[in-house]
């Protein structure tokens, strides 16, 4: 009988240390989750000062200007434009109009432009009254002229 107590209370304890071990990789793991969620995201400005349309023998191409008015350096990677709330598209897919661009520093103003348009067609992407551009939380809109 004095065998079975004593291997009740090896269980027993067993069990306990399995608990108290998935209690503390639970507070960890609280704790690292309530650190993620204090990341804060940068908070760039940018104004996209201009969307032109242009013309290239019969392809038509927009233009963009973007002025970097805030205090932050921004990975072109991270800026993204849409026209007409169309699908969104990174502005590292434009042509840049110097050598290409991988950051827009605090008070730099950047051309880049988007090629093969046709202002005639009815297509979302080829004819946009409104273009937006988004940075992280920050976005705006302009009009295409």
């Amino acid at each position: 009988m004095a065998g079975s107590s004593v291997a009740g209370m090896v269980v027993g304890t067993v069990f306990i240390i399995i608990f108290a071990s998935a209690t503390v990789t639970l507070v960890e793991n609280v704790n690292k989750a309530q650190q993620a969620a204090e990341v804060e995201l940068p908070s760039p400005e940018l104004t996209l000062l201009s969307a032109d349309w242009t013309w290239s023998g019969t392809e038509g191409n927009i233009v963009y200007t973007i002025t970097n008015t805030g205090t932050e350096t921004v990975n072109i990677d991270h800026i993204f434009l849409s026209k007409d709330g169309g699908e969104p598209f990174s502005c590292s897919t434009l042509t840049w109009d110097s050598s290409p661009a991988i950051y827009i520093f605090p008070g730099e103003t950047i051309i880049a432009t988007e090629s093969g348009l046709d202002d005639l067609n009815d297509d979302i992407d080829d004819n946009p009254q409104t273009v937006w551009l988004a940075v992280f939380e920050y976005s705006l809109g302009v009009s295409v002229t």
